[in-house]
């Protein structure tokens, strides 16, 4: 077999592999996007018990960075969003609020508070980290700085579309009273998610056929030269015997 042949069927089977690559997480989003969201397009965790002795429970600062360089190709309205459930366990209203996480720090600054280290979208388990100090001087809803705010009795939802910052998410009691007690689901929308998918689909099909053409090149046998026919031999006449002359 030629060199080339055999670096047509190696190139073509890398590209098999790749594209394979390519088609099976486009294939998975494809499928997560069509089933796994509810009615408003978010994927939501399922209900989980969060609890503290202290005066609020917080999230992990989130750096978000929602540029215009993402391409024209990803829809601009609810590009990101995220939706959190809260509702209390108790008798006093339940207050949800996300903020930027430096006025959200000088908020709980000596404040009693546990942050919530491991919320796993597929995982019940969840995990805090203790700050020890006091009682806050004021209820969270007399602050200014929260970009998105709910309270009330029973459950509570709030949606905030993204934005570029540094975020902190805050559950406490409305009277800013200790223990807090909530059950709590995330969710998150992405609009981004159907046009990678969609992109990954279509680029795993390209590679994977020119792969396959490569391998079929590769693996294909030349044509046997025909050797050239002869001429057939001129056809020859059988001769009559002369018959003699009559005397």
């Amino acid at each position: 077999m030629r060199p080339a042949k055999v670096a047509a069927i190696v190139v073509g089977a890398l590209l098999l592999v790749i594209g394979l690559a390519l088609l099976a997480p486009g294939g998975f989003l494809l499928w997560a996007y069509g089933t796994q969201r509810d009615s408003a397009g978010f994927f939501e965790t399922s209900n989980r018990v969060v609890s503290t002795s202290a005066y609020a429970l917080t999230t992990p600062n989130v750096d978000i960075n929602v540029g215009p360089d993402l391409g024209d190709w990803i829809p601009t309205g609810g590009t990101a969003a995220v939706r959190l459930r809260a509702a209390s366990s108790g008798a006093t209203p339940v207050f949800i609020g996300i903020g930027p996480t430096d006025r959200v720090s000088q908020y709980l600054a000596n404040v009693a508070h546990d942050e919530v280290t491991n919320f796993g979208w597929w995982s019940a388990a969840v995990d805090y980290r203790h700050v020890d100090g006091g009682a806050p001087a004021s209820a969270p809803s007399q602050q200014d700085f929260w970009v998105a705010e709910q309270e009330g009795m029973g459950s509570q939802v709030l949606q905030w579309e993204v934005q570029d910052g540094t975020w902190t998410a805050v559950i406490m009691n409305g009277d800013a009273s200790a223990p807090v007690t909530a059950n709590v689901s995330l969710g998150a929308r992405f609009g981004v998610i159907l046009p990678i998918a969609y992109g990954l689909v279509v680029a795993g099909l390209v590679v994977l056929a020119i792969g396959i053409l490569l391998i079929v090149l590769g693996a294909r046998r030349p044509r046997l030269a025909r050797s050239p026919q002869k001429p057939p031999p001129p056809e020859t006449k059988p001769t009559q015997p002369e018959t003699p002359a009559a005397p």
